[in-house]
């Protein structure tokens, strides 16, 4: 049987019995072509002894080996990277993060994101300072220096970074702020809850207009806290799930799992304002 075949989202774990190249083991253990491995390789999608491996190399008897054989795939090559710079000063730079791509590396590839993709155009490497949902475009700032990571970082610990949103919903959301607790756990959806409790964690945002778009709304939205998944669980649990994000009840209408209607819209610090509108045809 061939485990890749049978296995659509494997990750496959194995122990080597005694020295050996890498890519003969695995040839040994699955039926993998040499450009299937190949491309494994280039995603970084295997490991030795939790450490991710890019090319062959010598294994040693009872190392660990791991390997998500279908990794994930993002259009990377569809994107003018150097288009998506908003603005760019000496220690840092803001984009236009395009929906569909991740900001940065996952388990299982390491190069088809935001921050790899824009090092390899701008031939300078980039540290990730915030993060935006995979489906989730608009702006995004990435440091150019750790002195800068560490920074912006700080300035998000003392609530100096201002960021607002827009999201289109069915439903129209009750203005103000709206607080819920959310269930600390890494799988999706979210939990949230009315009450607090010791392994919740407290999410806060503000609904600061509505507007009508035909039989759509609409919303502006100051996102006070910065959870994962966090203005999407909150305007679910409010009743009005974000239109494509199936994740949390939305209807996909023109938008889809790989693009929902959530849009970073607004980003302030110091002196520093930016502004990116959402181009909703494009959903």
């Amino acid at each position: 049987m061939n485990p890749l075949s049978h296995q659509p989202s494997a990750t496959l774990h194995f122990l080597a019995e005694s020295e050996g190249t890498l890519a003969d083991f695995l040839k040994s253990q699955l039926e993998i072509t040499e450009p299937a491995l190949d491309q494994l390789f280039l995603l970084g999608s295997i490991f030795i002894n939790k450490n991710r491996v890019f090319s062959n190399q010598m294994l040693q008897a009872h190392d660990y080996v791991r390997i998500h054989s279908f990794p994930k795939r993002y259009p990377v090559r569809n994107v003018d990277w150097c288009s998506t710079i908003h603005f760019e000063s000496e220690s840092f730079l803001v984009i236009n993060k395009p929906a569909g791509i991740p900001v940065h590396a996952t388990l299982d590839n390491s190069i088809e994101n935001v921050a790899y993709q824009l090092s390899q155009t701008l031939g300078y490497p980039l540290y990730v300072t915030q993060r935006l949902d995979v489906p989730v475009s608009g702006l995004l700032l990435l440091a150019k220096t750790l002195n800068f990571q560490s920074e912006f970082n700080r300035f998000l610990r003392q609530k100096k970074v201002t960021k607002h949103y827009k999201a289109l919903t069915h439903n129209e959301p009750r203005h103000g702020l709206h607080t819920h607790y959310m269930e600390k756990s890494p799988w999706a959806p979210k939990v949230l809850s009315l009450e607090p409790s010791p392994n919740h964690l407290e999410c806060q945002l503000e609904i600061l207009q509505t507007t009508p778009l035909g039989e759509l709304f609409e919303s502006e939205i100051h996102l006070i806290t910065g959870r994962t998944h966090q203005i999407r669980s909150q305007l679910s649990f409010l009743g009005c799930p974000i239109l494509g994000d199936c994740t949390y009840g939305g209807e996909v209408g023109p938008f889809n799992s790989k693009k929902i209607a959530l849009h970073s819209t607004f980003l302030s610090f110091k002196d520093f304002k930016f502004i990116s509108v959402p181009n909703w045809t494009e959903g």
